[in-house]
């Protein structure tokens, strides 16, 4: 096996959008810290690549195709991955896709889409893995929410819409399942050195006719700390809330926002 930094050793866990970004480096340190992974993506080839490469290094992992919104996909994928990791006691819903625009611009499909996926597609994989943490004997539910779900954000009113409903979700199932030993929480990260935030500096310097450079400098202006978290960054605080160190919180929402002062 690999060598495991220990603080989730034996755990099993299921981390949804696990072929990139956020995701994919949540499945790597869980799996360092010695957890089972089943890395779940609508992206199966992408999954597939970061499951070959933490099998390479002699963890165990387990791919999955799923697309979050298609609750029939999602039981039968949550099934199949307890059957392989021998049961689900930490889940990682990470899904999440990124729509930014004024308004006007705003279809109302990007919208619905977008709430899709990031909203009902994160209450899909709950609502499902919830029995499993109650066969566990309890366990952990980390959201990835953001920055855009505990303040809002100019021109991005269906993420935030989107990702203060996750917020919601991780406020409500805390007072709901803590008793029963199943912890609930989220991160909220600022901006995240990811493909999407590059999408993102793309669009908005294609939209207001200046460098992808300029856009990145306004934006880390914004930020105290002077540059971007890295995924790892994000992933090392989704595994301390999802262990035993965490032990006494649940219903938080650790932001993650470089220096920012947020509510």
């Amino acid at each position: 096996m690999g060598s495991s930094e220990g603080d989730l050793n034996g755990r099993r866990c299921l981390v949804t959008g696990g072929a990139g970004g956020i995701g994919a480096a949540t499945a790597r340190r869980f799996a360092a810290a010695g957890a089972k992974v089943a890395v779940c993506d609508l992206d199966a080839a992408g999954v597939g690549r970061v499951v070959a490469e933490l099998q390479k290094g002699g963890f165990e992992a387990h791919p999955f195709q799923l697309d979050v919104t298609d609750d029939e996909q999602v039981a039968a994928v949550v099934g199949a991955a307890s059957s392989a990791l021998g049961g689900i006691d930490t889940l990682v819903a990470n899904a999440g896709i990124f729509t930014y625009g004024p308004i006007e611009e705003v279809s109302a499909e990007d919208f619905r889409r977008t709430l899709e996926v990031n909203l009902v597609g994160t209450f899909l994989c709950i609502r499902r893995v919830v029995p499993e943490l109650r066969k566990a004997g309890g366990g952990a539910i980390v959201c990835v929410a953001s920055q855009s779900g505990i303040e809002g954000v100019p021109e991005a009113s269906a993420y935030c819409a989107s990702k203060f409903g996750v917020v919601g979700i991780v406020e409500s199932l805390a007072r709901e399942l803590t008793g029963e030993g199943i912890r609930v929480t989220a991160v909220a990260p600022s901006p995240v050195e990811t493909p999407m935030i590059a999408k993102f500096y793309e669009t908005q310097a294609e939209r207001r006719g200046v460098s992808t450079a300029e856009i990145e400098r306004k934006t880390l202006e914004e930020y105290p700390i002077g540059r971007l978290a890295s995924a790892a960054e994000i992933a090392d605080a989704i595994a301390f809330l999802a262990s035993d160190k965490a032990s006494y919180i649940s219903g938080a929402v650790l932001p993650l926002i470089g220096g920012q002062v947020s509510r």
